[in-house]
């Protein structure tokens, strides 16, 4: 069984979303489309079986975390999302939009932990150039783990088809 993190930028900005409207606001998010439920994705779980791939089960992130009482939601956000990086055996993050900032911090921190990493990137918004977004994160973390691989696609329906045809097979942590 493959444990999977999910990393990228939701399609609705936080402040828009709320208890109430949160399934269907977050129902075509990256998460969704990818586990096949909004559900299993917005709230915490220990993970969830991918419908189109038996082998993959999603252990994060979500959003809404479990809460920690003596932490912030912004500290509870990252703690629980760094202990489910710590678990995960791949890291797959969608860098295909700008300012993916909590993104680029994740694969940072999986890259220290060397895990496997498969970074998507849309080439019209990442070049490796100074002027281009995400190629400084992107060489980092290829400095920092040799298990990286980068992956330039026109969709976001490509990484869909990534993780729906994984094999289940060892991921060197």
């Amino acid at each position: 069984m493959i444990k999977l993190f999910y990393s990228g930028t939701y399609k609705v900005r936080h402040e828009m979303i709320n208890e109430e409207n949160v399934l269907e606001m977050l129902k075509d998010d990256m998460r969704s489309k990818i586990v096949g439920s909004v559900k299993d994705t917005v709230y915490a779980s220990d993970g969830v079986i991918i419908e189109k791939n038996k082998n993959v089960m999603y252990v994060g992130g979500f959003y809404y975390e479990k809460q920690d009482v003596n932490k912030t939601v912004c500290e509870n956000v990252v703690s629980e999302e760094l202990k489910q990086i710590d678990r995960c055996d791949l890291v797959v993050a969608n860098l295909t939009k700008n300012s993916a900032i909590a993104s680029v911090t994740e694969i940072i921190y999986a890259a220290f932990k060397q895990k496997k990493i498969v970074i998507f990137c849309d080439p019209k918004v990442t070049s490796y150039e100074v002027e281009g977004e995400y190629w400084f994160p992107i060489l980092t973390c290829k400095q920092l783990n040799k298990n990286i691989e980068i992956k330039f696609v026109n969709n976001e329906e490509e990484i869909i088809d990534y993780i729906n045809e994984l094999k289940e097979k060892k991921y060197e942590s």
